[in-house]
């Protein structure tokens, strides 16, 4: 009934505004401007706001806001969902053009704006308005202050920025009187207030901020292939020292006869001895032979980069055996100067350098040429895909780790359960805060690796701190790792098992592993870490560790104590600082447990979720309790199965 009363306002108000009130008595000059920025916390794309000045009357009419996005193809797809909008409004997504032929590099989403209430943007704090048989209450809007309007998620990979088409120069905007693009659409950004203006005036202004940056994946293949091209990519090896450089083919060519290319990396600049000094390059493919022949130190473009351009000569013109969708490694090198930042490919399309003619009368830019995409005279060159590569110095220990979680364990299966990536609630990006010491291992997950089923499934976050052989106090570096249902910590982007620390010299070191909910382990004894890679696995019996009782035993598999709710380093099941209580306190302050029932199911990835399946129980079937309370009784250590005894992490 309510929505009823609220669609007949809306109808009413609006007619008596087009029928009764003339915009020249009250609408004063005015509109709105919009920002779009990303959440890194909540993960979601966050859509602004903000007025210039105060309309009058304030009756909000229809909105559109249109997003340029990265293009990408299946699982790259930037995908909307999750639409959360202001109280008061409905936004959702009228249209989502893909790769249009004006910028093809990019989609464009238009969102549109439905008041359920004309008054949902009243400039007034705190005002009560009555319209007709029920009331509302405004939210406040003041000249020059934005407030949030709709926001969103994405679940395809980030590919990159987001950012607000600018009317005014996107070429696949047109005039709304003669649209003329390709798809013939009406992509402008507009919003229409009959205070500031005629009904049918567009009160948008323009847009402000910078675009969204979220946190790019460092794709193993082009986001959206073309057909007749080629993309390259450049990677640091750790194993051989040498970079290695890729190109990912769009088709396969056809004759298949390459001419020549030409790929250039751009590296920070140094001089003498520190100097980036290319070696022993490598051909990857029989019948190519690669060379560096040309190279620029610190250009007027840009002083702080040297450019170094590789090309190749082909003996044999059909020497790359091209399949689709397979990447296809064409030449590695060494550097015998001092390794002091990131190397990467030049963009063609945004590199100063590249903007000819340049400083230095040179032509830089990325280049391959095959018949069988074309002509001699095309460039057969579309993009680069990956990140930057850093090297990293020799001086660097390598380690794996494993770790079974109590909370997650399968006794019948002696796994883990992945239930948490089955609903979809693990974060993308670690709940572990950064630091400033050593850290290693990617910070945000592989959209591939959510999708790994099987033993090799992701459960969780987890941390592995490396400290100080005299003074196991002191934490030396990080790692950030997800754990896989049979145990092993792998990195969350490459999902490797094996972890390279850099700036951390060969030594003996303790190892601890941490989880959000967990008592955390450290081992007994100072481990000697090298070059070699050493194993440790917390999850076997005889793996010593430090202090008594750190891990429960499940028949011959160690686990990590679960039940520390609070994150202080203790299990407490009754008393003051219990852990049983933020279970309660969760449930009984959950947002829709209205009639606060203990027994309410609280959805979603939280701290207080002891058996990691997704929901937070006090009362009741698979309840969070019973796991925590039972550790305390059962604890070797309470022999009296005092209900109060406090369970103590073994660490220094």
């Amino acid at each position: 009934m309510l929505i009823n009363l609220r669609q007949t306002a809306y109808h009413c108000l609006t007619f008596l505004l087009l029928m009764q009130w003339s915009p020249a008595m009250f609408a004063g000059e005015g509109g709105v401007e919009y920002r779009v920025a990303w959440d890194a916390a909540d993960e979601r794309y966050r859509v602004y706001l903000r007025p210039n000045s105060t309309p009058t009357p304030d009756l909000s009419l229809t909105g559109q806001i249109t997003l340029r996005v990265p293009h990408g193809t299946g699982e790259h797809q930037f995908s909307v969902t999750d639409i959360q909008a202001k109280t008061g409004t409905s936004w959702s997504l009228g249209a989502h053009v893909s790769a249009p032929p004006e910028d093809p590099s990019v989609d464009y989403l238009s969102f549109a704006f439905t008041p359920v209430d004309v008054r949902a943007f009243a400039f007034k704090a705190g005002e009560e308005q009555e319209i007709f048989s029920f009331k509302v209450r405004a939210f406040a809007f003041k000249a020059g202050e934005e407030q949030e309007i709709f926001s969103f998620k994405n679940a395809g990979a980030c590919l990159g920025n987001v950012e607000l088409m600018n009317n005014t120069t996107d070429p696949f905007n047109q005039p709304p009187a003669n649209p003329k693009n390709s798809m013939n659409t009406n992509p402008s950004n507009q919003f229409a207030n009959a205070g500031w203006g005629s009904s049918d005036d567009n009160d948008y202004l323009g847009n402000y901020g910078t675009p969204a940056s979220c946190a790019v994946e460092c794709l193993s293949a082009p986001a959206a292939p073309v057909a007749n091209s080629v993309y390259y990519r450049v990677e640091w090896s750790n194993v051989d020292q040498r970079y290695h450089v890729y190109m990912y083919p769009g088709s396969v060519p056809t004759p298949n006869m390459s001419l020549g290319s030409q790929v250039t990396l751009k590296m920070p600049h140094a001089s003498d001895n520190d100097r980036f000094k290319v070696t022993d390059i490598r051909s990857a493919t029989e019948g190519i032979i690669w060379s560096d022949n040309s190279r620029v130190d610190a250009p007027l473009e840009d002083p702080s980069a040297d450019y170094i351009s590789f090309t190749m000569t082909p003996n044999s013109p059909q020497a790359f055996q091209w399949q689709t969708g397979k990447e296809l490694e064409i030449f590695s090198f060494a550097n015998t100067g001092t390794c002091i930042g990131s190397v990467a490919l030049l963009d063609n399309n945004s590199d100063p350098f590249n903007d000819l003619p340049n400083s230095t009368g040179t032509n830089p830019g990325n280049q391959f040429s095959n018949l069988g995409w074309g002509t001699a005279s095309d460039n057969n060159y579309s993009g680069n895909y990956g990140c930057p590569t850093m090297c990293q110095a020799p001086a660097s220990i390598r380690l794996q780790a494993r770790v079974m979680l109590q909370g997650a364990f399968d006794s019948s299966t002696r796994l883990m359960r992945d239930t948490l990536r089955i609903k979809q609630q693990l974060p993308m990006t670690t709940p572990y805060h950064l630091s400033d010491l050593p850290n290693t291992g990617s910070q945000h997950v592989a959209s591939k690796l959510l999708e790994t089923s099987g033993n090799d499934a992701i459960v969780d976050w987890v941390l592995l701190e490396l400290r100080d052989s005299t003074d196991p106090t002191l934490v030396k570096a990080r790692v950030t790792g997800v754990v896989q249902r049979d145990g092993d910590i792998v990195d969350s982007q490459t999902g490797e098992n094996s972890f390279t620390l850099n700036m951390i010299e060969p030594g003996n070191y303790y190892l601890s592993v941490h989880h959000r909910n967990h008592l955390a382990v450290m081992s007994a004894s100072a481990i000697a870490f090298g070059d070699t890679t050493v194993m440790v696995d917390f999850s076997q019996e005889n793996t010593v560790t430090y202090g008594n009782h750190a891990r429960t035993l499940s028949g011959k598999v160690a686990l990590l104590w679960a039940g520390n709710t609070r994150g202080d380093e203790q299990i407490i099941a009754q008393g003051p600082a219990n852990d049983s209580g933020s279970v309660l306190s969760d449930i009984l302050l959950a947002t829709d447990n209205t009639a606060y029932s203990t027994n309410y199911k609280l959805n979603g990835y939280q701290a207080t979720d002891t058996n990691l399946d997704g929901l937070t129980i006090f009362a009741g079937p698979s309840n969070d309790v019973d796991l925590l309370l039972g550790n305390v009784l059962l604890h070797p250590v309470n022999s009296t199965f005092s209900a109060n005894y406090i369970i103590r992490q073994q660490l220094p």
